[in-house]
Formats: structure tokens, sequence, C-alpha cells
């Protein structure tokens, strides 16, 4: 039997903190446009317990941070905590784990953590989709270089998307809603830089729109939006930039809330939840211990290149993570931003249907541009990003695999039944 339990807390800090996710901003934040949420959802078959922790953040916070929430909730009885930020950039820097709002970050996880241990209650599950068109493509390729079409208000067809958002559904046995996930790939960066107050951008007016229609909490789950922006990308404020995000994010609940009406829910006939992480070695595109490369970088970075300085060599090992339950639903957790076409490929190689494509995740190491990307150059392809250039694909592919033994569909050893062929 499948149990679940929703608990969520408000993470948005006071005013005064340097914002994260735009290096041209004027100033810390100021005050709060809409709140900052971190939402637990835990799921337990009986013999696991796992909470995914959906954070109205950037980034996920660093791995230090990341393992002490981890050991104070394994205390509350939870096998694993899965953390994926929504990547707003209207929220807090979370870089330096000893700042006194990234503790009380931490705090309120394992809060909200603690409380949903205490609510687990038997649940049904359902699966849908719906069509989502509010993102571009925003790199163009010409003469096989990369050129950036950050805003596309004309909405002119660009390559490759996936508009497809992936649902889910968990129903408590009243037939009532406990909880829906929202799995789609697009940048929430409607409002720009000039913006100074905290907010979830576009998934956050999608997720409180989907929770005032249906009365229960909404998870938005980033994709791989590492080339996808919103249509109205970076629109100032003072030339509509929140209406534009509250227009944006309406779209997108447009979208999603007749899809989860939609939905019906049955038991879970397996509810085996499983999870797989390991550490994948990636290295790195160039070779730090070069002085004129660390230089490059500095000059172009300034201190937002140091936090990541000590581990950028060839040993580069960044974590996937990989959730089953049974044989029918699989979720697969990026450490960072990775293109749509690694999203789409994902999808079509997965030996479980459907499986959601969570970037964001665990941690973050910047872009996984595709090799080609790498080759064009460009945002993510070859500014923001310092994993090898076969990054992406070798992860996509350890995610597909993962999935495939996690669940049992691929045996660690063949059996009489594998010679067994059906003829049509």
């Amino acid at each position: 039997m499948l149990k679940a339990a929703v608990a969520v807390r408000d993470i948005t800090p006071e005013p005064g903190i340097r914002m994260w996710g735009y290096a041209d901003r004027p100033g810390n934040a100021q005050g709060t446009l809409d709140p900052l949420y971190a939402k637990a959802l835990l799921l337990s078959d009986g013999a696991a317990t796992i909470a995914l922790v959906v954070l109205d953040l950037g980034r996920v916070p660093m791995p230090d941070l990341t393992a002490r929430i981890r050991a104070r909730a394994a205390e509350a009885g939870v096998d694993t905590v899965i953390m994926s930020a929504t990547h707003t950039h209207g929220g807090p820097a979370v870089e330096l784990s000893d700042r006194p709002h990234v503790a009380h970050l931490a705090h309120l996880i394992v809060e909200a953590i603690a409380e949903a241990v205490g609510k687990l209650e038997p649940v049904r599950l359902g699966r849908g989709r719906t069509t989502i068109d509010i993102a571009h493509n925003r790199r163009v390729i010409k003469d096989g270089e990369c050129c950036m079409l950050w805003r596309n208000a004309e909405r002119l067809p660009t390559s490759p998307l996936d508009h497809e958002a992936l649902l889910m559904t968990l129903e408590k046995e009243s037939g009532e809603p406990l909880a829906h996930l929202v799995n789609y790939a697009c940048h929430p960066v409607v409002l720009a830089g000039d913006n100074l107050e905290y907010t979830a951008d576009w998934s956050g007016e999608m997720c409180r729109l989907v929770k005032e229609s249906t009365g229960a909490e909404c998870l938005f789950l980033q994709g791989g939006a590492g080339d996808i922006n919103p249509y109205l990308d970076k629109t100032p404020v003072d030339e509509g930039g929140v209406e534009s995000m509250l227009s944006t994010g309406r779209e997108a609940a447009v979208a999603v809330i007749p899809a989860l009406q939609a939905i019906e829910c049955e038991p879970v006939s397996d509810a085996t939840l499983a999870y797989d992480e390991q550490m994948v070695r990636v290295g790195t595109r160039w070779d730090f211990s070069q002085a004129e490369v660390r230089a490059v970088f500095e000059q172009m970075y300034g201190d937002m290149f140091t936090p990541y300085e000590p581990f950028l060599n060839d040993e580069l090992s960044v974590p996937l993570g990989v959730l089953t339950i049974g044989r029918s639903h699989a979720f697969a957790f990026f450490p960072g931003e990775f293109f749509v076409q690694a999203q789409l490929d994902f999808k079509a190689n997965s030996p479980i249907p459907a499986p959601f494509f969570c970037g964001y995740a665990l941690d973050y190491h910047l872009y996984f541009p595709t090799v080609a990307a790498a080759a064009q150059g460009g945002y993510g392809g070859s500014v923001a990003t310092y994993v090898s250039a076969g990054a992406s694909g070798a992860l996509v592919h350890e995610a597909a695999v993962a999935i495939g033994k996690t669940s049992g569909l691929l045996r660690p050893a063949p059996t009489e039944q594998d010679f067994v062929l059906r003829d049509c």
C-alpha cells in the first residue's frame, strides 16, 4: 500500500539578502512579491519512506547542508531526502551554508518533513499529461553557431522544444486530492534583474492557481530547462513585468487544471519504492590546473567562480538519483541545467514510459549542454558550464539504466524466461 503526506513551510527570508540568478541586480532584496515555499511530499510503502522536497529557490542547498538535512530527517524515520529547486531567479542566494537565512531554511525543511511523517495516509495515484505553450528555445543556430533569442514575445517557432507537461495526482481514500505534481521545462525568469522582491515567478503563480482550484498542494518539478525561456523573458518591472509573470502563470494553470481534474486515480498495485543515488564521474571540459584557464574564469565570473573552483578537476563526480514506484512510475533527478534535448532523449529511452525528468536537483553544477550545443557555443554551451562535453549524455544514459535496474525491469542475471520469444 502506498502512503503519502504533504507539509509546507514558507521559506521567504527577510529583506536585505543578496538574490540569486542575475549578476546585474542593482541591490539586495527589498521585499516580497509572492511567498517562497518548501513543499515536502512523503512517500512510504511500509518498508521505505522517502521525502521529495521542492524548493522555490534557484538551486538546492550545498552538499554539506544537504547531508545535515538528511541526517536530521533520518532521526524522524525518513530513509532519504531528495531536494529539487524550481529554479526561480527571485529567491535568495544559498551558496554559503553558514548564513543565518540558509541555516533557517534547513530548519524549516526538516520541520516540514517531520510534520509530514506524522500525517502519512493511504493514497491512490493517477497520471496525466497536457500541453503548455509558454516557452521557446532561446538558442538559435545560424551557420553552426549559436545566437541568443532571450525573449520571444512574437512566439516565433524554435526547436528543440518539449511543450508536454507530465502530471501526477495523489488522492486520499476519500477521493480528495492530496497533492499534484507538474513536470515541465521552462526557466522561471519572466521577471528581470531589476526586480528586487522575492518571487517564485510564473511557476509559483501556476501552483497557487492549481491549489486554489483543486484544494491540493501543487509541486512544480522543473525539467530540462537549460535552453528554454518563457516567451516573455526578463520583462522589466516598469514595463509590466509583474503582470507578464502572472499572465504566464495563468496560461500554464489554464492548461494544467483541466488535465489534473480529468485524472482518474487508482490504488497502486505495486507500491514498492526504490531509490538509487550514485556519484557519476563526468570530469571537466577544460583543464583547470592550467593557470591560463583559471585566469579566464576568474576574469569572466569574478568571485562567483570561487565556490566551484575546489572541485574543478578531471575527477569531478556529480550525483544522479532515480526513484521508482513499482514498475510503472519513474523519476530521475539531475544536478544542474540540462538542455531540453536531454529530456527528450531520456523520455525516449527510459524503460518505464513517461518518466519525470527533474533538473536542478540534488546539487547544482551549472549547465550540461549536449555535445552539439557545446560545439555551437553560446550561453550554456560554452558560457556558464564546466562539466565535460559528454556529461549530459552520460548521465541520461546512466539514469535510464538505473531506472531499469531499480524497478527490476533489467534483471542482474538471465533466467529461462528471457529466452522465451513471443510471436506477434
